[in-house]
């Protein structure tokens, strides 16, 4: 068992069963406590957390005893990991088609998958949602953690995502001519493993156009028969969408979460507050082209980014006050969204678009652990696993 040391950038295996002298602890609840505490956990799971005053005496008697041994991570902060809602494991945030050439080779793949989970846990995030890939390296991911073979985060996998044959999503899944074609075979389909379901509704922005964005591929009929189907299976949908026609179908659909959601209004807004439908607004992939400039686009396109950033932002902060859920997720795999570092980079956007910090890691833990439905995740109380928390300097 592992525990992130995250402004460290480093993990630290510690045994099933054990104590510590932490420095201070932070919930969603209760904000920062900065004072002593014991901490003590059994098969993995915390069990006390006391003020370090009420045990301090007894425990100095029971170490001097031999009796006793504690941690001293005193300079630690202890507070839930974070969880990262969108992500593509198959991707390297370098050269897209590039990547869909390793895709054939399976050992190249498997080696930096392993890096990039390892990279996650490293900095404190302890849970991903991955957003599908055709061949599956997601899911095998997910399988590999959960069998004890590799080191990383709780990955939340939907495997392969549906989409239209012929548009936009060739490289997350197989693609439909028809909804009743996946319909047809969706005992098939979801039994090659999924936590949730992927819709592909639209296609993706142009960054030389404001406005403008690829094809609607499902209507309000079709996109509703999948999230019926769906929920009959008890999974919630995750649904790439942008622009008015595309989000204002998914919204009428029925879905559970809206990924990306570029041009979003306050229509939007207030139909997925009174749907309780969660919006993942991905600023990583234009606001770090912003932030990281490179010669890859021109400066028109980096004038429309700049405006297509700008209007996000402050759709955000109007969805925050509106008490619309909110869930950060970078797309990591993305150009100039590499895995693990982006989501620093995530709830800094978050911060930008004038989301108090204490709300972003509100929603960094625990909104997110509820949006990938990590029950055990996202909190630090009795029975929390002490594999979904991370240790962060006192003074930060």
């Amino acid at each position: 068992m592992y525990i992130s040391l995250s402004d460290e950038k480093r993990i630290r295996e510690i045994p099933e069963q054990g104590a510590a002298i932490i420095g201070g602890y932070w919930t969603p609840e209760k904000g920062k406590i900065a004072e002593a505490h014991y901490l003590q956990w059994d098969k993995g799971k915390v069990n006390a957390l006391i003020p370090w005053p009420v045990v301090q005496g007894r425990l100095k008697e029971a170490e001097e005893t031999g009796e006793a041994s504690l941690f001293q991570w005193d300079a630690y902060t202890l507070m839930p990991g974070f969880i990262d809602v969108h992500v593509h494991l198959a991707l390297d945030s370098i050269d897209f088609y590039q990547c869909l050439e390793n895709w054939r080779d399976s050992a190249y793949m498997e080696t930096s998958i392993q890096e990039y989970l390892k990279t996650y846990l490293s900095l404190g995030i302890v849970g991903i949602r991955d957003g599908s890939d055709l061949p599956g390296y997601g899911w095998l991911a997910k399988k590999r953690l959960e069998n004890g073979e590799w080191i990383g985060p709780k990955v939340v996998a939907v495997r392969e995502g549906i989409g239209r044959q012929g548009m936009y999503g060739r490289f997350l899944g197989r693609g439909f001519a028809r909804v009743e074609d996946w319909l047809d075979i969706q005992e098939d389909f979801l039994c090659q493993g999924a936590d949730q379901l992927k819709v592909l509704e639209t296609g993706i922005i142009s960054f030389s156009e404001y406005g403008k964005v690829g094809a609607v591929q499902w209507s309000v009929e079709e996109l509703g028969k999948i999230v019926k189907a769906a929920h009959a299976h008890g999974l919630l949908v995750m649904v790439h969408a942008s622009g008015v026609e595309g989000i204002t179908k998914a919204i009428a659909a029925g879905v559970d979460s809206i990924e990306h959601g570029y041009y979003m209004n306050s229509e939007h807004l207030r139909e997925m507050k009174a749907r309780c439908i969660t919006w993942v607004p991905t600023v990583a992939p234009i606001g770090n082209l912003l932030k990281y400039p490179s010669d890859r686009y021109s400066a028109k396109e980096l004038g429309v980014l700049a405006q297509i950033l700008q209007g996000h932002l402050l759709t955000i902060k109007e969805a925050y006050e509106l008490g619309v859920s909110l869930g950060i997720g970078t797309d990591a795999g993305a150009y100039r969204v590499p895995h693990g570092d982006s989501f620093y980079d995530e709830m800094e956007w978050f911060k930008e678009a004038g989301i108090p910090e204490r709300e972003v890691l509100r929603l960094a833990t625990q909104e997110n652990a509820r949006i990938c439905g990590l029950a055990d995740y996202g909190k630090l109380e009795t029975g929390t696993p002490m594999s979904s928390l991370q240790l962060k300097t006192l003074n930060d």
